[in-house]
């Protein structure tokens, strides 16, 4: 279970949970409400992914978009990156983005500076050690980095990997689980995931629109 890096109870660092960046104090305002099914991510979200572009999800819009939490040290990453990879390869020709979030402030590190993607000294980069797992893991997909819990803030996302789906206009319509097999030993799970992307290319909303994410 990798807990993402943004919660105390709420949000607090877990093994497979969101870890928030301890150096950045907790807000005073009154965080805003997470997004519940049928509501649309904030406008204006813009990330640097891994490799060092930069990724706008207003450029999405149109597109169905998968987001899944994912962690460097997980275990159930380890049965959960092939088979997202599969959805990835499955859906590429359908419209369909799938997008990793790394957020855990524990293995993303303090945001670097844009002069240190000018480098040309590969080894240099920044998110090196990212950039090795996600090639190690055979990752087909973009993953960018939120290093203020934007994201992870906006969904509620408390481990990895906890997997969300927007319809191609930008609304939420599916969040939890990749499916009921978090150890990859069901040889015929539920599959959550794959099963809402396919109600949603079809026109339709998923028949499970909300599960218990494990990790």
């Amino acid at each position: 279970m990798q807990p993402l890096p943004f919660a105390v109870t709420a949000w607090a660092v877990l093994s497979c949970a969101l870890a928030q960046d301890p150096a950045k104090p907790p807000a005073q305002d009154v965080a805003p409400k997470a997004l519940a099914i049928g509501d649309a991510l904030p406008k204006g979200l813009v990330f640097r992914t891994i490799d060092g572009k930069s990724q706008s999800l207003d450029d999405l819009k149109g597109k169905v978009v998968v987001l899944h939490f994912w962690s460097m040290t997980c275990p159930y990453e380890v049965a959960a990156e092939p088979k997202l990879n599969a959805l990835s390869e499955e859906f590429a020709k359908k419209d369909v983005v799938m997008l990793g979030v790394a957020a855990n402030a524990n293995e993303i590190g303090p945001a670097p500076d844009a002069k240190e993607f000018e480098t040309k000294d590969a080894d240099k980069l920044p998110y090196g050690k990212l950039r090795a797992k996600a090639a190690e893991s055979k990752l087909n997909h973009a993953v960018v980095v939120d290093h203020d819990a934007k994201l992870g803030k906006a969904l509620e996302a408390k481990t990895t990997p906890h997997c969300f789906v927007f319809d191609k206009e930008g609304k939420l319509q599916y969040q939890g689980a990749l499916d009921d097999d978090s150890s990859g030993k069901n040889p015929s799970p539920a599959r959550y995931l794959r099963d809402a992307i396919t109600a949603i290319l079809a026109g339709e909303k998923p028949g499970v629109q909300s599960t218990k994410p494990y990790g």
